[in-house]
């Protein structure tokens, strides 16, 4: 594990870890009500699409369960310069944690520090924020969903055929890419990804980019997307060019607006990520911490310990016409 540094020093004293001699007592009911009310905060970006449901949903029920106020906010769109200066206003308002998900780590990266100088504990959800002090990120390897991914479009189109990959360009996204075109070099040499094509993560323009690049290519016969606004975006674009059933589909995450084209065939499958269970455990993670609830060590600071996971990987789930059904939210 690595070592503390200067401002996880800081920040472990300002949350009360850092006490001489100190042991951490069970999370008990005293616990939960010295934390009660304590605000964390979501930092996202593209805040309006339907991927950030299950994010959402989990922070309202960690207010029940802990008696916690929490907040989803964002820019709307990909507008990282706007989410590094909501980052820095946000330290200012001082909440009991922070969750984030980086549009541009490097841009987060220094408000990141500002943030645990001043003994507020970030978590990364999602996309991390690499060599950063943010205490733990939590989500999947974007490379290994990829191959997910390029697995299970491989088995769709039988394993050969020029096919075409869409995302946006945030980290996370182009591992996935990358994923994709690995398990393609290694396993399926017949497989020819012919384009890239970036949806923007815009559900309004993800349709148009998908469908020019198949009037552009038109002897593809797969499509993967590598990020939640990818499937529906290239469902209607497929449908829109004749090919619905031609050209097989897989998509990234459970949309909920994207879920009837699986139930219809028009997409092959998706991979989702566990969304709700990192916003979930982030909270908890967070509280635990504030309040001493965890008893790893009596000091951390003193044995000179983070005593959080640096990486939580939350895993995928393969979506299929056959479980389809469990995916909807209601």
């Amino acid at each position: 594990m690595k070592d503390i540094t200067a401002s996880r020093r800081k920040f472990l004293m300002a949350s009360g870890l850092g006490l001489a001699g100190m042991a951490l007592p069970q999370l008990s009911p005293e616990a939960l009500a010295a934390g009660a009310g304590k605000e964390y905060v979501f930092l996202s970006v593209v805040t309006q699409v339907p991927f950030w449901v299950d994010h959402r949903a989990a922070l309202k029920d960690v207010e029940s369960a802990l008696g916690v106020k929490t907040t989803f906010t964002g820019p709307l769109d990909f507008d990282t310069a706007a989410q590094a200066r909501q980052l820095d206003e946000l330290i200012a308002r001082r909440p009991a944690g922070i969750m984030i998900f980086p549009g541009d780590p490097a841009a987060l990266k220094p408000g990141v520090e500002r943030a645990v100088e001043a003994g507020i504990p970030v978590m990364t959800l999602t996309g991390d924020i690499p060599d950063s002090e943010r205490s733990t990120f939590l989500g999947i390897d974007g490379f290994s969903a990829g191959k997910v991914g390029g697995e299970l479009l491989a088995q769709a189109i039988g394993g050969k055929g020029k096919v075409l990959l869409g995302t946006f360009p945030a980290p996370a996204t182009l591992a996935r890419v990358e994923g994709y075109k690995a398990v393609f070099a290694e396993k399926y040499p017949d497989i020819e990804v012919v384009d890239v094509i970036n949806d923007k993560a815009d559900p309004s323009y993800a349709p148009t980019a998908y469908l020019q690049a198949i009037l552009a290519n038109p002897d593809v016969v797969g499509l993967g997307g590598t990020d939640g606004d990818s499937g529906k975006g290239a469902a209607i674009a497929v449908t829109e060019a004749g090919k619905k059933g031609q050209i097989k589909i897989v998509a990234m995450d459970r949309n909920d607006d994207m879920l009837p084209y699986i139930e219809d065939g028009t997409i092959y499958g998706s991979v989702a990520q566990k969304s709700y269970l990192e916003a979930f455990l982030a909270v908890h993670l967070m509280h635990w911490q504030n309040t001493d609830g965890m008893k790893v060590l009596p000091d951390p600071l003193q044995a000179g310990i983070d005593p959080l996971p640096n990486y939580v990987d939350t895993g995928v789930m393969t979506i299929t016409k056959g479980n389809v059904n469990q995916f909807k939210h209601v």
